[in-house]
């Protein structure tokens, strides 16, 4: 059974900075985006109303109101950690890298480009 999102709680000052955050020209462009999910969603929108008025997704939506409501304003200005990369390279591979792309030209090119070192 579908019911309606209740609105975001905020306090007044968290409402103020978010605002201020929104008209600041030096804010970056995601943090802007958050801070307009949570005034929005403090107004009592419908998180599918919010993304369709800001051309986002859904789960992006409740991503935003998820991370304000448990951190508040801090929470939306940093991404959560993702820990290290599956892809890492240990040092024998980097050192491999680093002596091909130095040392070496590829067969019939001038320089490596990424898809060329790859297939090597």
């Amino acid at each position: 059974m579908w019911k309606p999102a209740r609105p975001l709680s905020m306090s007044s000052t968290d409402k103020q900075t978010l605002q201020a955050w929104v008209r600041a020209p030096s804010t970056p462009q995601k943090i802007v985006l958050r801070s307009r999910i949570c005034l929005l969603a403090h107004q009592g929108l419908p998180n599918q109303k919010i993304a369709s008025r800001l051309g986002t997704s859904r789960p992006s939506v409740l991503l935003w109101r998820k991370r304000f409501a448990q951190g508040g304003v801090i929470a939306l200005e940093h991404d959560a950690p993702h820990g290290p990369s599956a892809q890492a390279l240990n040092r024998a591979q980097v050192k491999a890298l680093v002596e091909a792309t130095l040392q070496r030209t590829p067969a019939q090119a001038t320089h490596w480009s990424t898809r060329t070192l790859a297939k090597e």
